[in-house]
């Protein structure tokens, strides 16, 4: 019941949706205006410009919209009349085009091109009040203009990630795409040595421009992860100048972000710094049964106490482009940062046979990590006289440095307190150079080739220490080091085109992976070569529709924790160790996507179907030494299938009200076998096979109150799902946002409630024929954010010689 009302008020809300098919289909009675936006001189489409329909007899503003990236516009339901209409764009003069009739039998006015010219006028302040779409599709991603994103305002890329399609978040701001956590994140198209979570969490709003989620990626990009990838592409500034943004957004909670970025752009150079501040905070209930059902009478251990998480981050970054003429430019960056997480459980334990004595323990559990890396890249690119020919180079260096404590107090009533204390030190160094060409051909056709060079060594120690009283006691079996060394090398080629409506992009990649791991005197090498074809495709029917197809062969290798053989202390009742024999998931996936445009509304439909081979799943069984202990090892457990759909519709369906809704709905299957972790006899086999139809709602409603004044709010839903030994709970967040700008749009404030009903907890369930264990966990709820950001601009026309053009570097 805690659910029902938030799940209701859902669906009411989208109860207008419904009568979306009635409105379309009554347009007919209406007449239409369409065209295409183009440079007069270079012939090429405007996207985003905008159309304004005027009364001719009033002058009176009856309608507008924007044009697609194919420079296409189209104005429905104008009522017979004598209109004309008014064409603006950033940089160009306005454009009018007088004499448009609608009439009973001219309902159709088509225009054809509309050609813009440069404006002389120096830019002074620009705003623009049109929507820009939520979603871009392209052949082979979908872009998230961050713009867009209120609620994401003062916060990081999981923020933006909450309103994404195929993504989802949960209650502890773990990222998954299409319900897997393996996915690849990049910073500008680059790899990164931190962890996915650890970057998406860690980037500020206000840094980042757009967020590309590419599900089916081609052979250009690196092929690891399961699901796919996230491209977190930063801001760049385009106009000669002065810029800044600064932002301040204290929170409820312990919560705190500020960040602040200045950049100068002059002719033929562009110098940027920044730099970011936050606390993020979450805290609240957990509790934990767990149930031995081999025993008799049944075991149980239950858990019940409170949970916080922090987490301080800062970092400083900066960066600088010069362009050599007009065919060669470089560009060096740097940045450096800081970070400290820890999390602190407060649990009572309860030690019980069914019909016997309770055994109380107290449990005071702090861990604590901390993370200082830098990084400096360095890009080259080479132009030659052919548009779009040219020779891209990138070199990336990245230091590392990782240390965690974990301090674990526990104290029976009446006995002396138990401590353990362990440590962990993982620092690490990669390099990465790549090198990309592009050679545009006949038409639209395009060959492209690279090749890339990465490698990255990590030195871990682990260590363990155990006092009872004053009593020291050694555990030498958890006192592990490991070196381990990855070197791989890529070489890919694409070739894409175009057949009258098909576009094309056929990709292949190669890569051969050197890896040898070292820990106690053993010795683990893994050489081999793997290969990955890619297939995308995609048709224009009509104007406004797409339908596209492809297919991506992707892996997801181990990790080093997850290869080493020996088994790893986390805390009182958890261990957990790896398998050296563990073999990388290989990943087939395949996509069928149609978007279409319906009047100001759009919708676009997505079917996928994933199937893995040598799934590896987390195995939870009960150690041999002492059954108390849940021994967390990793396996090889057979294949898995996913089956999908995806539904995105943007529905326009007042001036003042637009309402986005996303569903996705899938089945999932999954069957083999695993052994007990601590089975080297391979005698206790697990033969499973489960499946479960998982599905999710989300809507986003967005009102316009004024021009300068915005309330967005949003609700998602998500269904259980299951996986080899359990489920996980569903789940239901609201998000409310409002949003005011002053002084001319330099100033917004935004008030952000998260978990607005606080029904965002989560439950995870794990199970065998050995046992039975529950986490459950609810956050304090709601949370509060005011988000203040301040714009800093002093733009100036770069003039040249000849024309009028901004620089475009």
């Amino acid at each position: 019941m805690k659910r029902l009302i938030p799940i209701l008020l859902l669906l009411l809300i989208n109860l207008p949706n419904f009568a979306i098919s009635s409105e379309l289909n009554s347009t007919n009675k209406f007449g239409s205006i369409t065209g295409f936006i183009k440079d007069i001189k270079s012939n090429k489409a405007i996207e985003y410009a905008t159309i304004s329909v005027y009364d001719r007899e009033k002058s009176k503003l009856i309608d507008g919209t924007i044009s697609n990236e194919d420079g296409y516009f189209e104005i429905e339901k104008l009522k017979t009349g004598n209109y004309y209409i008014e064409v603006s764009f950033i940089g160009y003069d306005k454009k009018i085009i007088q004499n448009i009739a609608i009439r009973n039998y001219l309902k159709q006015n088509n225009l054809d091109i509309i050609k813009l010219s440069h404006s002389n006028k120096a830019l002074k302040e620009v705003v623009v009040n049109s929507d820009k779409d939520d979603i871009k599709h392209q052949i082979d991603k979908k872009i998230i203009p961050v713009s867009n994103q209120l609620s994401a305002e003062g916060g990081t890329a999981v923020d933006v990630l909450e309103n994404a399609p195929s993504v989802s978040v949960d209650v502890s701001g773990n990222v998954s795409l299409r319900g897997s956590n393996s996915f690849t994140v990049l910073i500008d198209g680059r790899p990164t040595i931190r962890s996915a979570q650890e970057v998406l969490s860690q980037i500020p709003t206000s840094q980042i421009e757009n967020i590309e989620i590419i599900t089916n990626p081609s052979a250009k990009y690196n092929p690891e992860g399961t699901a796919g990838i996230i491209n977190i592409i930063s801001k760049k500034h385009k106009l000669k100048g002065a810029s800044g943004l600064i932002n301040f957004s204290p929170g409820s909670h312990d919560n705190f972000a500020s960040s602040g970025m200045f950049n100068l752009k002059q002719k033929k150079s562009n110098f940027y710094i920044g730099a970011d501040y936050k606390e993020q905070a979450l805290s609240g209930k957990r509790e934990i049964y767990r149930t031995l059902s081999n025993t008799e009478p049944e075991e149980h251990l239950d858990a019940l106490g409170d949970m916080e998480r922090n987490l301080k981050s800062y970092s400083v970054s900066s960066g600088f482009d010069f362009e050599i003429d007009s065919l060669n430019l470089f560009g060096i960056t740097a940045e450096l940062g800081k970070s400290y997480f820890d999390v602190q459980n407060n649990l009572t334990y309860d030690e019980y046979k069914l019909g016997g004595n309770h055994l109380f323990e107290n449990s005071v559990e702090k861990a604590e990590s901390e993370t200082n890396y830098f990084v400096t890249t360095f890009n080259y690119l080479r132009k030659f006289k052919k548009k779009g020919h040219e020779l891209s180079t990138f070199v990336d260096y990245t230091e590392r440095e990782y240390d965690k404590t974990i301090v674990s107090d526990n104290q029976i009533i009446g006995a002396p307190i138990n401590s353990f204390l362990s440590f962990l030190e993982d620092p690490g160094k990669s390099l990465t150079f790549t090198s990309d060409y592009t050679l545009p051909l006949s038409g639209k056709n395009k060959f492209e080739a690279g090749y890339k060079f990465e490698t990255l060594k990590l030195d871990t120690d682990r260590s363990l220490e155990e006092n009872i009283g004053n009593t020291a006691i050694l555990h030498p079996e958890f006192n592990q080091s490991s070196d381990n060394n990855r070197t791989i090398h890529s070489l890919y080629a694409t070739y894409s085109g175009k057949l009258n409506k098909i576009s094309y992009q056929l990709g292949f990649r190669a890569e051969h992976i050197n890896r040898d791991i070292k820990y106690d005197g053993d010795h683990f090498e893994i050489k081999r070569w793997d290969y990955f074809p890619t297939l995308h495709t995609q048709m224009s029917l009509g104007k406004l529709s797409k339908l596209s197809a492809n297919y991506s062969r992707r892996i997801k290798r181990p990790r080093n924790s997850e290869l080493e053989a020996f088994v790893i202390w986390n805390d009182r009742y958890n261990w957990s160790m790896g398998n050296p024999n563990l073999k990388p998931e290989y990943i087939n996936s395949f996509e069928l996507n149609y978007n279409t445009k319906l009047g100001k509304h759009s919708l676009s439909l997505e079917s996928y179907y994933r199937m893995t081979e040598d799934k590896t799943e987390r195995i939870k069984t009960l150690s041999e030494e002492d059954p108390n202990i849940i021994l967390s090892g990793i396996e090889n457990v057979g294949k898995d299938h996913t089956l999908g759909l995806e539904a995105f519709a943007n529905l326009s369906l007042l001036k003042w009200w637009r309402n986005i809704i996303m569903a996705d709905i899938s089945h999932y299957k999954v069957d083999g076998e695993y052994l007990n972790s601590y089975d080297s006899n391979n005698t206790n086999k697990h033969i499973f096979s489960t499946s479960s139809m998982n599905w999710s709602l989300r809507s986003y409603s967005y009102f316009n109150l004024s021009k300068i004044t915005q309330i967005q709010f949003i609700m998602s839903y998500k269904s259980k799902s299951k996986w080899a030994q359990g489920e996980i709970d569903d789940s239901f967040q609201t998000i409310a946002t409002l949003k005011h700008s002053f002084f001319k749009r330099k100033l917004s404030a935004s008030f952000i409630v998260r978990d607005v009903f606080n029904t965002a907890d989560s439950g995870k369930t794990y199970c065998n024929e050995d046992y039975r264990l529950i986490n459950n966990f609810d956050r304090d709820a709601p949370t509060f954010t005011l988000s203040l950001s301040y714009k800093i601009n002093n733009y100036k026309m770069n003039r040249r010689r000849k024309g009028t053009n901004f620089d475009k570097m």
